[in-house]
C-alpha cells in the first residue's frame, strides 16, 4: 500500500517529466542569458556594468513575474499535493543556504551605516540587495522549472566564442567593431571583447572554458560534440588573452578537477584526452598567430608567455595525445576491467600532494626564507604588499579592518559591497606607494563577503557553493550533464581568490549552480 509520501514522489517525479509553460519561459531566459546577455553593450565599455546589471535585473523581473502568474493562473492544480510538493518541497540544503545567504544579506543591509548603498550597491560595482535579491528569484525558479535542453549549452558555447575571439582580436588591437575607438591607452591596454576589463574577461573565460572541455568530454551528440571542440579552442586563446592572474588560478585547479571527474567513465576520460590535446595545441596556433602578427599585442604576464611561446608546451600536447590514441587503441581491452574509482582515488592522491608542495613553497618562501630571488615566480610564491598587483596589501589592510569591527559587524559585514567605506582610511597610503587613488573591493571575493557580509554571510556562501558541487557529483552517477554545471562553478571559485564578483559575469555563475541543482532537485525527486 502506497503511503502519501510515496504518492507525492510519484506525482514529483510526473510533474518533473513534463514540459509546460513555466519550462519554456526557464528555457527562453536562458537562451537570452546565454545568447545575448554576454554581446549586449549601448556605449561600448563606458556602461558595461550598468547595461548588463538593468539587462539581468529586468530579464529576471520579467521570468520571476511570469512564473509567479503561471502559479495563480494554475493555482487549482497546484493544490494537489504532489505539484504543489514538487513546486516547494522538499527544502535540499542548497535551497537552505540560498535563503540564509540572502537572509544574512538582509539583515547586512537593514543595520548598515550605508544603507542605500548596500540595497543598490551604488559606490561599488552594484552587487548590493537588489541583485543578490534577483539570484535568489532566479534560482528558485530555474530549480523548480529548469529542463535540460542541448541547444541552449550550444547558444552559450557559441555566443561565448564570439566574446572569446574578439578578447583575441582586441588583444592584438585589431578592432572590428570600433569598441576601443576613442579611448586612452590604458584603457585600450585593459579592456577587451563585449566584457569589460581583463579581470572579468578572465573571469567569463574560466566559466567558459570548463562547459566547452566537460561538453566535449560528456555530449553523446556529434554535433554537440563539434561546437564544443571549437569552443574549446576559442575559450583558451581566449583566456590567455585576457591576460590576468585569476585565470591562471582557475586554469591549474580545475584541469586536474576535470580530469578526476571524468576518469569515472572510460569513454569520458578518452574524450578529455583529446580535450585537452584540442586544447594545448590551440595555444601553439596563437602562438603561431602571434608570430605573422609580429607580436603587436598588449603584452602577456610571465605564466601567459610561458603557456603560448614556451617550447616546453609543446610536451602536454604530445603525452596527451598519445594517451588519446592508447586510450581508443585499446579500447576493447582496456574498456571493460576499467576500475574509476581506483583511477579517481589515485589522481586524487597525486594532485593533492602536488598542491600541499605548491603550498608548502609559498608558506616556506612567504614566511621562512623572503631573500632567495625567485626570478619570476616571485610574484607567485612569496606573499608580499605587492603580491598579486598590490592584491596582498589589499587584502592585509581588509582584515586589519574586518577585525577592528564589532560583534555585529563580525558577523554581518558592514553591507553588500560596501568595501569602499571600509577601506577608506588606506586610499592615501594605497596612492602613495601603488598609484591608486581609491578601491570598492579587496580583490578576494572570500574577503570581500567577509567585509561586507561578514562570517555568517561568508559561510552561508560558501556552504551554498560546496552543496551545489556535492549535490551535483552525486547526482552525476545517473546525470552526467551535472558535471557541465558543476566544473564550471568550481572554475569560478577557484579564481575568485584573485577576483571578484560583478554583474558583468556572475550573474552565469548563479545560473550554472542554479542548473546543477536543478538537475540534481530532480534526480532526489525521481529517487522511489
Amino acid at each position: 500500500m502506497k503511503t502519501n509520501t510515496d504518492a507525492a514522489k510519484q506525482n514529483n517525479a510526473s510533474a518533473g517529466n513534463k514540459y509546460t509553460v513555466s519550462n519554456s519561459l526557464v528555457t527562453y531566459y536562458l537562451l537570452i542569458m546565454f545568447g545575448f546577455f554576454p554581446l549586449f553593450l549601448t556605449d561600448r565599455y563606458a556602461h558595461a556594468r550598468v547595461d548588463k546589471y538593468w539587462l539581468y535585473m529586468i530579464l529576471t523581473g520579467v521570468l520571476t513575474i511570469s512564473v509567479a502568474v503561471c502559479a495563480l493562473i494554475n493555482r487549482s492544480e497546484a493544490k494537489r499535493v504532489g505539484e504543489r510538493s514538487y513546486l516547494v518541497m522538499p527544502l535540499t540544503s542548497a535551497d537552505i543556504l540560498m535563503l540564509c545567504f540572502w537572509g544574512f544579506a538582509a539583515v547586512s543591509t537593514v543595520f548598515s551605516a550605508h544603507f542605500s548603498d548596500a540595497v543598490t550597491g551604488g559606490s561599488a560595482r552594484n552587487n548590493g540587495l537588489l541583485l543578490l535579491t534577483a539570484y535568489m528569484l532566479m534560482y528558485f525558479v530555474l530549480t523548480r522549472h529548469y529542463r535540460y535542453k542541448s541547444y541552449a549549452i550550444a547558444v552559450y558555447l557559441i555566443v561565448s566564442s564570439i566574446v572569446a575571439l574578439l578578447t583575441v582580436l582586441n588583444f592584438y588591437y585589431i578592432d572590428p567593431l570600433g569598441m576601443l575607438k576613442g579611448y586612452d591607452e590604458a584603457t585600450i591596454n585593459d579592456f577587451g571583447s563585449t566584457i569589460g576589463n581583463k579581470n572579468i574577461i578572465a573571469t567569463f573565460m574560466c566559466l567558459f572554458l570548463p562547459v566547452s572541455m566537460m561538453g566535449f568530454a560528456l555530449a553523446e551528440n556529434k554535433v554537440n560534440r563539434v561546437i564544443s571542440a571549437v569552443s574549446i579552442v576559442f575559450a583558451y586563446t581566449g583566456l590567455i588573452c585576457a591576460d590576468s592572474t585569476s585565470d591562471i588560478f582557475g586554469l591549474v585547479v580545475i584541469i586536474p578537477v576535470m580530469l578526476i571527474l571524468c576518469a569515472r567513465s572510460y569513454t569520458y576520460l578518452r574524450r578529455y584526452m583529446l580535450a585537452l590535446t584540442i586544447m594545448f595545441a590551440s595555444g601553439k596556433l596563437l602562438h603561431l598567430i602571434s608570430l605573422a602578427l609580429g607580436d603587436n599585442n598588449k603584452g602577456f604576464e610571465f605564466m601567459q608567455e610561458f603557456l603560448l611561446h614556451s617550447p616546453v608546451m609543446y610536451a602536454p600536447i604530445i603525452v596527451c595525445g598519445l594517451l588519446y590514441i592508447t586510450l581508443k587503441v585499446l579500447d576493447s581491452k582496456l574498456s571493460g576491467s576499467y576500475k574509476p574509482k581506483a583511477v579517481q582515488i589515485t589522481l586524487g592522491v597525486i594532485f593533492g600532494v602536488a598542491a600541499a608542495a605548491v603550498i608548502g613553497l609559498f608558506i616556506y618562501y612567504s614566511a621562512v626564507d623572503k631573500e632567495t630571488d625567485l626570478g619570476n615566480f616571485e610574484k607567485i610564491l612569496r606573499f608580499s604588499d605587492r603580491w598579486g598587483t598590490h592584491r596582498g596589501f589589499m587584502w592585509r589592510v581588509s582584515i586589519e579592518e574586518y577585525r577592528k569591527f564589532n560583534i555585529f559587524n563580525l558577523l554581518f559585514g558592514s553591507g553588500p559591497d560596501t568595501a569602499y567605506f571600509v577601506l577608506t582610511p588606506h586610499f592615501e597610503e594605497l596612492l602613495d606607494r601603488f598609484g591608486d587613488a581609491s578601491t570598492d573591493c579587496a580583490h578576494n571575493e572570500y574577503i570581500n563577503y567577509l567585509l561586507t557580509q561578514g562570517a555568517l554571510g561568508l559561510a552561508a556562501y560558501l556552504g551554498f557553493m560546496g552543496a551545489i558541487i556535492i549535490r551535483g557529483i552525486k547526482a552525476a552517477k545517473k546525470n552526467p550533464m551535472t558535471l557541465i554545471f558543476v566544473s564550471s562553478v568550481i572554475c569560478y571559485l577557484a579564481q575568485a581568490t584573485v577576483n571578484l564578483y560583478n554583474p558583468i559575469v556572475t550573474p552565469i555563475l548563479f545560473i550554472f549552480a542554479s542548473l546543477a541543482e536543478a538537475l540534481s532537485r530532480q534526480e532526489l525527486l525521481s529517487k522511489d
